[in-house]
């Protein structure tokens, strides 16, 4: 059975290139000056840099973890949903920890970072499950 939902396998790659440099643009003081907003839209002066930065890490995580590979099978379908399912739990494990350690203004950035993680958990869970789970049971087995 196919799966439509998925993106075309050319989409994975560049969600590698893109995330790198998504990451550096969030993380770094790096601004766009023709991203800056005028005055008269907003009372304050903001650069739209960081907003990219994020809308780039979501576009490319999403197009890492939902672009099909190149054997897609059952095996690589029941993967997918077991990872997916760890990642919400993990993700909504992580939030409710966070609920009860951090206060006031520092939460608004805990649930902005915590629409990213439920992608990078379903990133790694996946890749581990996928690729490196395989690799293990082999070598113990000899």
């Amino acid at each position: 059975m196919k799966n439509k939902l998925l993106f075309p396998r050319i989409c994975r790659p560049i969600g590698f290139i893109l995330l790198p440099l998504s990451v550096w643009l969030l993380t770094s003081n790096y601004e766009f000056s023709f991203l800056k907003t005028p005055t008269k839209f907003n009372l304050s002066n903001n650069n739209l840099t960081d907003e990219f930065a994020i809308t780039g890490i979501i576009i490319s995580l999403l197009m890492i973890a939902f672009s099909k590979l190149k054997h897609e099978d059952e095996y690589v379908k029941h993967i997918r949903l077991q990872s997916l399912q760890i990642s919400v739990y993990v993700n909504y494990a992580v939030f409710l920890l966070m609920t009860f350690m951090v206060y006031g203004a520092n939460y608004l950035g805990v649930l902005l970072y915590n629409t990213l993680t439920i992608l990078v958990f379903f990133v790694l869970v996946f890749n581990f499950n996928l690729y490196i789970k395989p690799r293990f049971s082999k070598s113990q087995t000899s």
